[in-house]
């Protein structure tokens, strides 16, 4: 974004420079955080359907997903791709090169369900402000009307804002 502005303003303004071809990075950052179709957005998902929801679910929801993206891979989309594990593995071509993630924990960890038990935890406090401070604390964990973001989609905002 920073070279194609900067050499935007340089044509504007009549600046001579050499042209410095870059990746536009746009189809990266639309695979991961795309509404309703990007990983992010994939993953949200599948943190909040009901039923036995895994990480092998969650690599086979992408697959579906992402079969035909240019970007996306994986084992079960390359029988042949022996760099990856089955049911295990995907790989985003970035602009700098191929980076395979392993599916291991994101369920878990997008979930961030560490983050109710701490305020929970808060609330309890034998310290009246702090308690005070925290009133979501108070909710029981079956009765919590509204879901909790998840990690990934506080990452996206916070990289937003």
């Amino acid at each position: 974004m920073v070279l194609k502005q900067e050499q935007e303003e340089y044509q504007r303004e009549g600046i001579e420079w050499t042209k410095i071809d870059y990746f536009n990075n746009k189809i990266i950052c639309d695979l991961i955080e795309q509404p309703h179709k990007g990983i992010i957005a994939i993953t949200d998902e599948a943190c909040l359907s009901v039923g036995k929801v895994n990480d092998e679910v969650l690599i086979g929801a992408l697959d579906k997903s992402l079969a035909n993206h240019a970007h996306y891979s994986s084992r079960q989309l390359k029988p042949t791709d022996k760099e990856l594990k089955h049911k295990e593995d995907f790989r985003i071509t970035h602009y700098a090169g191929d980076v395979i993630y392993s599916i291991n924990g994101f369920i878990e960890k997008n979930k961030d369900t560490l983050y109710q038990d701490f305020k929970r935890m808060l609330h309890k406090s034998s310290d009246k402000n702090l308690s005070e401070m925290w009133p979501e604390g108070a909710q029981d964990i079956k009765a919590t009307t509204k879901r909790p973001l998840t990690a990934g989609t506080l990452f996206q905002r916070s990289i937003i804002d």
